[in-house]
């Protein structure tokens, strides 16, 4: 998967990218979505930024119409759940990381609370921060 920081990119994914990427990620994990950084740049960029599901600096608006545009029927609540909370069978999890020095950041989880994906790579925030929340989709 592309990494945010990919020069490719605008540089808006540089700083803030990180939620936006962990939702291209199950896209493509869940729909097998070809996506190039080209594609997410341009293209995915401006569509989702015209409908108002994004802010011009990557910022999410509206996960759910971006999973659902993208192929993945999803719910999501809005709501931010704990740490602890597992995810059942359908559901899958993006959890939100905070570091004292570098800031939040979101990665993409396994369930059960376990960075899979981190869109920075191997960011310092997943790995020397603290899990403070996560956001839970339930696939229908």
């Amino acid at each position: 998967m592309i990494l945010q920081k990919d020069g490719r990119l605008r540089p808006q994914f540089h700083q803030s990218g990180c939620y936006l990427m962990c939702l291209l990620f199950f896209a493509n994990k869940f729909t097998n979505m070809s996506l190039s950084a080209e594609m997410i740049s341009d293209g995915i960029y401006t569509l989702f930024l015209k409908h108002k599901w994004i802010r011009d600096n990557t910022y999410v608006m509206n996960p759910q119409a971006i999973l659902n545009w993208c192929g993945v029927k999803c719910v999501y609540t809005d709501k931010h759940e704990t740490p602890d909370r597992m995810c059942e069978k359908n559901e899958f999890e993006i959890l939100y990381w905070r570091h004292p020095e570098v800031g939040g950041h979101f990665t993409c989880g396994n369930g059960r609370g376990i960075a899979t994906y981190d869109p920075w790579g191997v960011s310092r925030a997943a790995t020397e921060g603290m899990l403070l929340s996560k956001r839970i989709f339930r696939l229908i």
